[in-house]
Order: structure tokens, then C-alpha cells, then sequence
């Protein structure tokens, strides 16, 4: 029988190379911290909060090139974990309270 840790898991998932994140500009960063971050989370960005002074356009095509090489490599690696982790059938263990 596997018996398998979720939190320790999800850490070891975290910590993972090929869930890294490479070096960005600061400019890139700022993007992926202050903007990317923020639209995954669903929150509302007004155009007045974006420091535009903070990034150029190349650190836009960084991002987009970013998006298209890691996260969606790094989602689709997720997704196969995911579905392995899926065919793993559960045990559950009664707990006797003295």
C-alpha cells in the first residue's frame, strides 16, 4: 500500500526545477507580480495602479514568451501528475479515540 502525504506532496511540487520560474528583468517580474499574479486571482486591475514607467514592451514579449514556454509546458505537466494521482484509490483508516 502507497500512502501518500497531500501537504508534503504539494511542497514537493513547489519545490520541483520544472515548476521554476526562470530569471526575469525586473521590468518582466513587475508584470508577472503585480499584473500576471493578480488576473489569476480573478481581482480587478484599474489602469491608474499599472506603473508603466516599470516595464517596456519587450518585457511584455518576455512575459507572453514565458506564458507559452513554461506555464503552459509546466500545466500540462501538472495535468499528467494530476491524472496519475487520480488512479490511486484511497484507503481510509478508522481512528479509535481512547
Amino acid at each position: 500500500m502507497v500512502t501518500i502525504s497531500i501537504a508534503k506532496l504539494f511542497e514537493a511540487i513547489g519545490e520541483a526545477d520544472i515548476f521554476g520560474l526562470p530569471d526575469m528583468t525586473a521590468g518582466a517580474q513587475y508584470l508577472y507580480d503585480d499584473i500576471y499574479q493578480r488576473l489569476l486571482r480573478d481581482e480587478e486591475i484599474k489602469l491608474s495602479e499599472i506603473d508603466f514607467k516599470a516595464f517596456t514592451f519587450d518585457d511584455i514579449t518576455s512575459l507572453k514568451d514565458l506564458h507559452t514556454e513554461v506555464f503552459e509546458k509546466n500545466e500540462r505537466t501538472a495535468d499528467s501528475i494530476a491524472s496519475e494521482l487520480r488512479k490511486i484509490a484511497p484507503v481510509y483508516n478508522a481512528v479509535s479515540f481512547v
